[in-house]
């Protein structure tokens, strides 16, 4: 694809966006489809030589499109919003052109400055204090997943990495049942285990844990040997909206030394407005 070939695809794909967006409420949520429908739709084999765009562009029109379920339809109601804003799209359109690789400063500079300020900015915005820094992650799963890592390297005077969990202090990971699946997840691929994510029972409207439960459980633990070393508190539970009690719990990590990691990747936005930051507390 020529420069003058990648401008005109590039403005029939901006145009086919416009009109997707334009007349997405005429189409079904879901797609009409069996699964396998459209797998054997595709060819069995690669093609032995490049096709023309237009073939390709008529492909994705004609067996992709219709087999897609449409997260930005005005009656899509299902897991969770994906809010893809137009201005967004237009955005990972400038990124994707780009494709650089910010892996450090000295290979993005603009693209590391840009994050660090944007994470001020959004510490501003949750009214959280002076302190608070950190760094965007690619998807809700990852960033679960360094947490409990962190967690795990914490209480094991940063040796796991080096030395393996072999020999090593039973852990332990304290949790309600309304976290988001990626944190059992995070525990597999951390190493920990299923056995040692501690569900602590949840009460009351907001399915918040038990503060009482959380401290007995941490208490038991550790005079049974084992190593707590994080607890994972939720604020806006995928399944039902399940809220913890952040301050309750962020007490009780403070008093043991335990690190802390609030899921609010559903429902922490909410904090944006100073009116719902203190609602939690007063309602529980």
């Amino acid at each position: 694809m020529n420069n003058d070939d990648f401008r005109q695809w590039s403005q029939r794909a901006a145009d086919w966006a416009a009109d997707y967006r334009n007349n997405l409420r005429e189409r079904p949520v879901r797609p009409l489809v069996e699964p396998g429908d459209i797998f054997r739709s595709i060819e069995a084999s690669p093609p032995e030589d490049a096709e023309p765009m237009d073939r390709i562009f008529a492909d994705f029109e004609e067996k992709i499109v219709p087999g897609m379920t449409h997260w930005q339809h005005p009656r899509f109601f299902a897991y969770f919003p994906a809010n893809a804003a137009p201005v967004s799209v237009v955005a990972e359109y400038l990124v994707s052109a780009m494709a650089a690789q910010c892996m450090l400063w000295q290979t993005s500079p603009a693209a590391t400055e840009l994050e660090t300020r944007t994470v001020d900015w959004m510490r501003q915005a949750l009214g959280l204090p002076e302190g608070f820094s950190g760094v965007i992650q690619d998807s809700a799963s990852s960033a679960t997943l360094n947490a409990v890592l962190t967690m795990r390297e914490r209480a094991l005077d940063w040796q796991g990495n080096k030395k393996g969990l072999a020999g090593q202090g039973r852990l332990r990971i304290y949790s309600s049942d309304q976290v988001h699946t990626s944190i059992d997840r995070a525990i597999w691929v951390s190493g920990i285990g299923e056995d040692n994510l501690v569900r602590i029972p949840v009460a009351g409207g907001f399915r918040a844990m038990e503060a009482a439960a959380l401290e007995a459980a941490i208490v038991a633990d550790r005079e049974a040997g084992m190593l707590p070393a994080g607890i994972i508190a939720s604020v806006g539970g995928t399944s039902t909206g399940g809220t913890d009690d952040i301050a309750a719990v962020a007490e009780i990590a403070r008093r043991h030394g335990l690190y802390l990691h609030v899921d609010a990747a559903w429902a922490g936005s909410a904090m944006i407005c100073p009116e719902f930051r203190q609602g939690r507390r007063r309602a529980g």
